[in-house]
């Protein structure tokens, strides 16, 4: 009886939130880092085998999204994120053993600063768990850790600008050395945060629905859209024959077009209540290079993380 009662009061733990003071963090960032550049973040860790089992820890005063060996271990598109007024940290643990691999595993996370919060404490990550040899093994977020910009920026007024002739779809994997990766720094800011740890089951973003337009006409200033109907998210398109370098408009993203084709223009950590846009451009662009235009409805929900 005793032992139920254990397990039930474990089980019960692991669902509720708790928050107390940072402790045990491990904070680094970049070399300039501001208050509006986008940062990625990657490190390789070698082991003899694939590990038996294994759990990632991240906190971080922004918002994120955290990548093993290539795969988003959420499927959120924004997951919970520091509350800029209570000053209150948000830290989460997931269990990533089913995307590790034999030999190398490589972590990587994409970190955008956010609104009313102003410290180099970027990101705080552990990653920890038992060896094929059932010892246990802990990794935390130090200066061995690559970083590079992004070429993307989180604006004011909820606004992003995003360089697609920077983008490097191989940035979060191994092969990916060849990019101009910077060893992290520590970061400097003594603040100590409060700290809310999410529980197994916390409120999270995803995209639930693809919109289309019901409506579209152009005029001098620029291509119009209209959805049929108000929703919170993002809008994406997808362009060909655009030049390199050349600068679109989409509500509140800005896009430089790298020229490759079928490249994709969207937002990655802002969004915005979306019905009537106006798509517009440098002299270089042309309504006809709009393939496709799709938008993506992104709704609140409960995710359920499996921590043990």
């Amino acid at each position: 009886m005793k032992t139920i009662i254990f397990f039930s009061l474990f089980f019960l733990y692991t669902l509720l939130p708790t928050t107390a003071q940072e402790f045990g963090c491990h904070w680094i960032c970049s070399h300039d880092p501001d208050d509006t550049t986008q940062i990625q973040f990657r490190r390789i860790y070698f082991s003899y085998s694939k590990p038996k089992q294994a759990s990632l820890t991240i906190i971080s005063t922004g918002r994120f999204q955290v990548y093993v060996n290539e795969r988003n271990i959420t499927g959120d598109v924004l997951m919970p994120s520091m509350d800029s007024v209570r000053g209150t940290l948000k830290g989460l643990t997931f269990d990533i053993t089913r995307f590790l691999q034999p030999e190398k595993n490589t972590i990587a996370v994409w970190y955008s600063p956010q609104k009313g919060i102003c410290s180099d404490k970027q990101l705080s990550l552990s990653y920890f768990g038992k060896t094929a040899y059932d010892t246990s093994f802990c990794y935390n977020t130090d200066g061995t850790w690559d970083c590079r910009s992004t070429g993307a920026y989180t604006l004011p007024g909820n606004r992003e600008y995003v360089n697609g002739e920077k983008e490097c779809p191989d940035w979060k994997s191994d092969d990916s050395g060849y990019l101009k990766w910077e060893k992290a720094w520590y970061s400097s800011d003594t603040t100590t945060y409060a700290c809310h740890w999410e529980s197994s089951f916390y409120p999270s973003q995803k995209i639930t629905h693809i919109i289309y337009p019901v409506s579209t006409y152009s005029d001098s200033l620029g291509y119009h859209i209209d959805f049929g109907k108000r929703f919170k998210g993002w809008i994406r398109l997808t362009i060909r024959d655009a030049r390199p370098g050349e600068e679109i408009h989409i509500g509140g993203l800005t896009y430089i077009c790298n020229g490759q084709m079928d490249e994709q223009a969207c937002r990655r950590f802002t969004f915005d209540t979306q019905k009537e846009v106006i798509i517009s451009g440098d002299r270089n662009f042309k309504a006809s290079q709009i393939q496709s235009i799709e938008g993506l409805e992104i709704q609140s929900y409960f995710h359920q993380s499996y921590l043990y």
